[in-house]
C-alpha cells in the first residue's frame, strides 16, 4: 500500500501594482494556495476531502492568526504583510478512534518579502494510524462468536467504544472495515468460543511501536495445537517489520491433523522512512473549474463547459490528446495526417495539437475554439477547450451509456510530463 499524501502548494507572490519594489517590514505580498490530493488511504469520509480541510496562517512574531474553516471557501489570493509565517492544513474531524476517518495534517514555514515571489510546498500526510483485522482461514474455522477490540486509551479501564476504542465482529471484518486511531500504543483484545466445543478463550496484545502513517494489519490465528495466536504486521509501505506473538488459549481441547506453526520474526531493524515528497511548483498542472474532480460528464448537444486551465511554468513543448471513442476516434483521424487509422478498444487515436499540420488546419477551420500550434507551443498558460468538440459526437449516435476517453498529454521544455484523463458518457435518453 502506498503512503497517502495531500500535497498543498502555496505560492506567495508579491503584489506589484505598478509600484516600485518594497522590501522589509510593512510591504504587502499575496499568498496563493493551490491543493492537490491522492493516494491509497483516500476514503469517502469528509476528512479525505481536501475541500473540507481547515487552514490556519500564523505570524509568530506578534501572534497574528487567521483561520479558514473550509479550504473550498478560502480566497484564491490573500494579501499578507511582509514577515515570517507558518501555515497549517488539517482534517476537520480528529477523533481518537473512528471508522473510516483518516486524519491529515501538514505544517510549513514561509516568508513574505514584498516585491518577491516566495514558493512554499506544504505536504499533508496521514497524521493518525490505520488498523485492519485479518483472520486466517484456520481461525474462522476454529473460532465462533468472536470480537476483536482495539484501543489507544492506555488502559482497558479507560477504553470507551466508539470514543477511543473500536470493536470488530465477523461482519465488519468481512467488509474490510478500517479503524483509524490517533498515535498512541495500541491494546488489542480478542475473545471468542471454540467451534468444536464452545470453550471460551481470549488473548491480549500490546503494540508499543507506533507512528503516524502506520497501517497496522493485525492477523489473528488459532493454531492447531489449541493455542490462540496473533500475528502483527506493519505494512511494508511503512516499516517492513513483522512481529509474531503467540498467546496461550484453548489448551484443554487440542485439535488433531494440523501442522505446528513456528515463529518467523523479522530482522528487528527498523528501516529508514523516507521524507514525504515535496511538490515541485514548476511542474505542469491542469484544473477544471466546472468539474474539479474530473468526474465522468454526460455529453450534451449544447451548453457543455469543458474549459481546462493548464499551467506550464517551463513552457509547453508537446501537446496532444489520446482519443478512445468508437464514434470520434476515426472521425478525427480523417482530419489528420493519418487517415488510415482504424479504431479498436485500447488503441486510441493520437491527436497531435502542435505538429500534425493537417489536423491543426482542419480543426482550425471548424471554429471549435480549440487552441492549436503556436497557441500551445512555448506557452505557460493555456485555456484548453473541448466544449465545442464533444457535442459533435452526438451526431454519430453513440451507444447510450457508452464511455469516451480523452487522455490529455503534454511535456514541457524540461521534459516534465502531465497526463490527465477526461471521460465523457453518451446520454441514455
Amino acid at each position: 500500500m502506498k503512503k497517502t499524501v495531500y500535497a498543498i502548494m502555496i505560492i506567495a507572490a508579491a503584489v506589484l501594482c505598478g509600484c516600485k519594489k518594497v522590501t522589509g517590514e510593512g510591504g504587502i505580498g499575496t499568498l496563493r494556495l493551490e491543493a492537490t490530493a491522492g493516494g491509497d488511504y483516500i476514503t469517502k469520509s469528509t476528512n479525505s476531502d481536501i475541500r473540507e480541510f481547515v487552514v490556519t496562517i500564523t505570524r509568530p512574531a506578534d501572534g497574528w492568526t487567521r483561520e479558514y474553516p473550509r479550504y473550498a471557501d478560502m480566497p484564491q489570493n490573500i494579501e499578507l504583510s511582509s514577515g515570517s509565517y507558518t501555515v497549517t492544513a488539517s482534517s476537520l474531524f480528529k477523533a481518537d478512534a473512528a471508522w473510516d476517518q483518516p486524519v491529515y495534517s501538514g505544517t510549513a514555514e514561509f516568508t513574505i518579502n514584498a516585491g518577491e515571489m516566495t514558493p512554499v510546498a506544504l505536504v499533508c500526510t496521514l497524521a493518525n494510524m490505520k488498523v485492519t483485522i485479518a483472520p486466517t482461514e484456520n481461525f474462522l474455522k476454529e473460532v465462533m462468536n468472536f470480537n476483536v477490540v482495539v484501543t489507544n486509551a492506555g488502559d482497558w479501564t479507560d477504553a470507551q467504544d466508539e470514543v477511543n476504542a473500536l470493536t470488530w465482529d465477523n461482519e465488519k471484518i468481512e467488509r474490510g472495515d478500517a479503524g483509524y486511531f490517533s498515535v498512541a500504543p495500541l491494546l488489542v483484545k480478542i475473545y471468542g468460543y471454540r467451534a468444536i466445543d464452545g470453550t471460551e478463550a481470549s488473548a491480549v496484545k500490546t503494540i508499543s511501536t507506533v507512528a503516524a502513517r502506520d497501517h497496522h494489519i493485525i492477523t489473528i490465528d488459532a493454531r492447531v495445537t489449541g493455542e490462540a495466536a496473533f500475528e502483527l504486521t506493519i505494512d511494508d509501505s511503512v516499516n517492513e517489520k513483522i512481529e509474531d506473538v503467540y498467546v496461550d488459549g484453548f489448551e484443554e481441547v487440542p485439535v488433531d491433523g494440523g501442522e505446528q506453526g513456528g515463529d518467523d520474526p523479522g530482522s528487528g531493524d527498523d528501516p529508514v522512512i523516507p521524507d514525504p515528497p515535496v511538490v515541485d511548483p514548476t511542474l505542469p498542472t491542469v484544473t477544471w473549474e466546472a468539474n474539479p474532480d474530473f468526474a465522468p460528464v454526460t455529453m450534451q448537444s449544447s451548453g457543455m463547459n469543458v474549459e481546462l486551465e493548464i499551467e506550464v511554468p517551463n513552457k509547453i513543448a508537446t501537446f496532444g490528446v489520446d482519443v478512445e471513442s468508437d464514434v470520434l476516434s476515426e472521425t478525427l483521424a480523417q482530419l489528420s495526417s493519418t487517415p488510415d487509422y482504424t479504431y479498436s478498444a485500447g488503441h486510441p487515436f493520437w491527436m497531435d495539437m502542435i505538429y500534425d499540420d493537417t489536423l491543426c488546419e482542419n480543426l482550425g477551420a471548424m471554429g471549435l475554439g480549440i487552441p492549436l500550434k503556436n497557441d500551445l507551443l512555448g506557452q505557460t498558460h493555456v485555456t484548453f477547450s473541448l466544449s465545442g468538440l464533444i457535442p459533435l459526437a452526438l451526431m454519430y449516435q453513440p451507444t447510450p451509456g457508452s464511455y469516451h476517453y480523452f487522455n490529455l498529454k503534454l511535456t514541457d521544455e524540461k521534459g516534465n510530463a502531465l497526463e490527465k484523463m477526461i471521460t465523457f458518457v453518451a446520454p441514455t435518453e
